[in-house]
């Protein structure tokens, strides 16, 4: 027995032992937000004994706190209050006053934080969409101090709010910004910007489209050309609904399918057609005139697709670099 009392005695005077009990003291400091005590014990564990099983953590957590080190640990203490309250971020309030304190941090990581932390809470759980955009931006123009995955995140959220709103000049702005940190934005607002000039082309041609086949209708009606129209009609009617059947049946088949997108542009391209044939009817027989309206409905019949993929999901235009 004297000789196992004398053994641990030994041991609790080794340096893992005391590397040991620094880092429990550190991680203890680090909890009570006394971080500068914490950041000396986290060293002096590693110091003592870089071998032990704490000493990777104890590493990772001394680095963590020597880059958030600024105002001596005071900004950081501020912005963990605020972390480690749930409710806070869900209190208008709190939020005002860190984003007035913060405005007096020194520049670093700790400031940078801050403002992704004020910036979420107001646009995620307090629904001020103007104040996350505020703070998002400040974000941006800080110093190169912030690192590049918290700007790419900044850049990310205020070019969608800038999305959210429509103002695509915004989001375009947002994403230069960050083209360093962010390369994949400056392209995903330019495919935005093409799929909303080719959504206004495609809205004016089917406007046209209507506008000369509800005409050439009445031209044909007049001229006792009904009976040919309604016949015509019938006939696209059926292969419209197999071609929504059989695209339906085959989109199903897949984990993934789904049959609507063949059901509205079967039921889009229906309408374009009787238009265009509206308009052949009663139109002239030239051959400039024939391959205008052709011309004409090929064009229509895409921009109807467009718009019927867009409404449904505009993920599907992603394949076409929309």
């Amino acid at each position: 027995m004297l000789w196992l009392v004398t053994s641990l005695s030994v041991a609790s005077a080794t340096p893992v032992f005391d590397a040991e009990r620094l880092y429990t003291m550190a991680e203890q400091e680090e909890h009570e937000l006394e971080f500068g005590e914490a950041l000396e014990h986290y060293e002096a564990s590693i110091a003592l004994d870089p071998s032990t099983r704490y000493a990777l953590r104890a590493s990772a957590r001394a680095s963590w706190l020597r880059r958030h080190a600024e105002g001596n640990f005071a900004p950081l203490a501020r912005l963990e209050r605020v972390r480690r309250d749930s409710r806070a971020q869900f209190d208008g309030a709190a939020m005002d006053a860190l984003a007035h304190d913060l405005e007096a941090f020194p520049s670093g990581a700790v400031r940078c934080e801050a403002r992704m932390l004020v910036a979420e809470a107001y646009g995620s759980r307090l629904g001020r969409a103007a104040d996350a955009q505020r703070e998002l931006s400040s974000l941006l123009d800080e110093p190169v101090s912030c690192e590049g995955p918290l700007r790419a995140q900044a850049a990310t959220k205020l070019t969608d709010l800038a999305i959210a709103r429509g103002d695509l000049p915004a989001a375009r702005d947002a994403a230069a910004r960050a083209k360093k940190d962010a390369p994949e934005l400056l392209p995903r607002v330019k495919r935005m910007q093409r799929r909303l000039e080719l959504h206004r082309v495609a809205l004016g041609l089917l406007a046209l489209s209507a506008i000369l086949g509800v005409w050439g209708a009445a031209r044909t009606v007049r001229a006792g050309k009904g009976p040919l129209l309604v016949r015509f009609a019938g006939r696209a009617l059926v292969i419209c609904v197999y071609l929504a059947i059989v695209g339906g049946l085959l989109a199903t088949a897949f984990e993934q399918g789904h049959a609507l997108p063949f059901v509205l542009l079967s039921a889009s391209t229906l309408c374009v057609a009787v238009l265009a044939r509206a308009s052949a009817l009663s139109g002239s027989r030239s051959r400039a005139a024939r391959a205008g309206r052709a011309l004409l409905g090929a064009t229509t019949v895409l921009a109807a697709a467009l718009l019927v993929l867009e409404r449904i999901d505009a993920r599907y235009l992603e394949s076409f670099g929309l």
